[in-house]
């Protein structure tokens, strides 16, 4: 992971010459290993350079060569095929210099040929235009604004709060959506006025005379190759593709990686894979997993017997994270400032990256993606039998399902069946009798005002507003809904991991996982009663027996959120709604629906720990919305020229 930061004035009017300076020292935590700008007249552009990988040795950014500039935050995994193809020896060149040859051949064509995480600006100072690119997945990230004869870019909002006239102001209207939470994903991808994240998989071109085109050139898709195959064929593949995936970004690493872990399937497979290449370099894979104590015992799952499992296997080196008085409010504000998000309301991220990082390590991956992509958990998979008519089937399959789960027929055919026999209207129904008939927005903590803004003219509908069981999709459908939503995203993980001075990647993010994933016939994805059948038996000689025989489900992450969040959350709201005498929180926050969320919590009950989670949620974006305009009122009486 780097930054890149830019302007062009497409008004022709001269920079300021330190403009870009300010940019990458606001971004310093990228950028251990230097930072460079070059800058002309009306166009300027920069660099700040971590090394994660062997070839980041050769790296030497911005170039500035043909009439072209160019900078980039990204890991080629295809960087061999690229210099065959453009017979050119990648021996001793670096990523950037690899892209730039690409560009010179193929144009802006050369994006869809790129196999990694990568965010590039190209600008072409002559004629004022600029290329900005982002990765499939959206791995990397690029955010931009558009002003008065101008357009900033940088890789993170802070860098673009160092240039004057980028506005530093909240957008209530991204808030609200935020808060409602709605099904279909739209342009507020970030929580400031007139600051946009690319989304993934696009490219944004500035033309000359200062018009924005921002164009798709991938979206998630099954590749053509992979369809319509047999068994055989899918097992080889996930084996080959999924050590491919986790290969690419741990062969050339200059340090040890790290791993969030938890045993499951999804991280699992990556330590599975990961673990002997890393072995094989003289090192050992930094597995840090968040769990309770091994005698205390919970109504939750912790993550604690499964990453033991993995505990002797090849080049693991398995790490403990152990919640003891640490709360989600401790030192929020630094989150806030690290993400530019409010997102990561999590306690135990940050101290999983700052244990990665004290390891040594700067790359740092996770197994997020994995549900969606290769190894999908659906709900109502037994029951899908039924309903296409495979009648023989079912009946083995239910029996083989309460053999792996231990349950009874009834709650068997309640969980594994009647959901996929049921249409998705009626489901959507069953809903809104357990709301009582409320509207399912009116169970989101949003102030009533706002919500009917967002919902008359700001482009949220209400009937499709995200609930606890999806209801507008599912199976193929859902996975590929919620795989756009990721591409949509903004990269505010990628964001703090950074300022812990780690490079986050997720291999289930990948696109060659993807158009793999979403070629994988049914048949594969619920076998013998068990979910993940492909993921069990691709990777039988890698996985530890253990995982191999469990049941559904995941481990949680954060194994002891209810009882750290209930210890601070209810008196933090309280302070919150006393102390907001002018009215800024209540434009945006329903404090009397918050306080019903946390009003007699039980831990024993599952929903009051999603009632709690969003409580939580609802205090940090409240503390965010303090913090932010706390910061901007002082950079503002300090002067434009600093961040917030």
């Amino acid at each position: 992971m780097s930054a890149i930061a830019g302007i062009v004035r497409f008004d022709g009017a001269a920079i300021d010459p330190r403009s870009i300076e300010r940019m990458l020292a606001a971004m310093a935590p990228r950028g251990p290993d230097g930072a460079n700008a070059v800058m002309l007249d009306c166009v300027g552009i920069g660099h700040a350079l971590m090394r994660v990988n062997l070839e980041d040795w050769h790296e030497a950014q911005p170039i500035a060569d043909d009439g072209l500039l160019l900078a980039a935050d990204l890991r080629l995994d295809n960087r061999d095929q690229l210099a065959s193809e453009l017979g050119i020896d990648a021996a001793g060149m670096a990523d950037s210099a690899i892209l730039f040859a690409a560009w010179r051949r193929w144009g802006a064509g050369c994006v869809d040929r790129l196999i990694g995480d990568f965010a590039f600006a190209l600008i072409d100072p002559a004629a004022r235009t600029l290329l900005l690119a982002r990765d499939p997945l959206g791995q990397r990230g690029v955010y931009w604004h558009c002003g008065e004869g101008f357009i900033a870019f940088a890789s993170e909002p802070k860098g673009l709060w160092a240039v004057e006239g980028v506005p530093r102001r909240l957008s209530d209207v991204a808030m609200g959506k935020r808060l409602l939470s709605p099904v279909d994903p739209g342009p507020e991808t970030t929580l400031f006025e007139g600051i946009e994240s690319l989304p993934g998989g696009a490219t944004l071109r500035l033309r000359a005379g200062g018009q924005i085109v921002v164009e798709r050139y991938w979206v998630p898709h099954a590749a053509a190759r992979h369809v319509g195959h047999d068994d055989a064929y899918y097992i080889e593949t996930y084996r080959r593709i999924v050590a491919e995936a986790v290969e690419c970004r741990v062969r050339r690493t200059l340090r040890q990686p790290a791993l969030l872990f938890s045993g499951g399937f999804d991280s699992g497979s990556i330590a599975a894979v990961a673990g002997p290449i890393v072995a094989a370099q003289g090192r050992r894979l930094v597995a840090v997993c968040s769990a309770l104590d091994e005698d205390d015992v919970r109504p939750v799952r912790s993550a604690r017997a499964a990453a033991s499992a993995f505990a002797d296997l090849e080049g693991i080196d398995l790490r403990w994270f152990v919640r003891c008085d640490e709360t989600v409010l401790d030192d929020i504000e630094a989150l806030f400032a690290g993400a530019d998000d409010c997102a990561g309301i999590s306690h135990v991220r940050p101290h999983l990256f700052a244990m990665a990082a004290a390891s040594g390590s700067r790359l740092v991956m996770d197994g997020h993606g994995g549900d969606y992509t290769v190894n999908p958990r659906d709900a109502w998979a037994l029951g899908r039998l039924l309903r296409r008519g495979d009648v023989r089937r079912f009946v083995r399959e239910f029996r083989l399902r309460m053999a792996v789960t231990g349950l009874g027929v009834a709650r068997t055919v309640r969980n594994d069946v009647l959901g996929a026999l049921l249409p998705l209207r009626l489901i959507a129904w069953q809903q809104v009798v357990r709301r009582r008939f409320l509207p399912a927005w009116r169970l989101r903590a949003i102030a009533p005002a706002l919500a009917r803004v967002l919902m008359t003219n700001g482009g949220v509908d209400a009937r499709r507003v995200r609930q606890p069981m999806p209801v507008h999709a599912r199976w193929e459908a859902l996975r590929r809904h919620r795989l756009h939503r990721i591409t949509w995203a903004a990269p505010a993980m990628t964001n703090l991991a950074g300022q812990y001075g780690m490079d986050l990647t997720r291999p289930f993010h990948d696109r060659r996982v993807v158009e793999f994933a979403l070629a994988i016939p049914t048949r594969l994805t619920f076998r013998d009663g068990h979910d993940r059948y492909l993921a069990r038996t691709a990777l039988a000689g890698l996985l530890p027996p253990r995982l191999l025989a469990s049941g559904p489900g995941n481990d949680a992450e954060e194994p002891d959120f209810f009882r750290m969040a209930a210890t601070v959350v209810p008196d933090a709201l309280r302070s919150l709604w006393a102390g907001d005498n002018a009215g800024r929180l209540a434009r945006v926050l329903d404090f009397d629906r918050l306080a019903e969320e946390v009003a007699g919590i039980d831990e024993s009950r599952l929903g009051d720990h999603r009632a709690l989670y969003r409580a939580t949620f609802g205090v940090a974006l409240a503390r965010f919305i303090l913090w932010f305009e706390r910061r901007n009122d002082s950079v503002m009486s300090a002067g434009q020229d600093q961040e917030p």
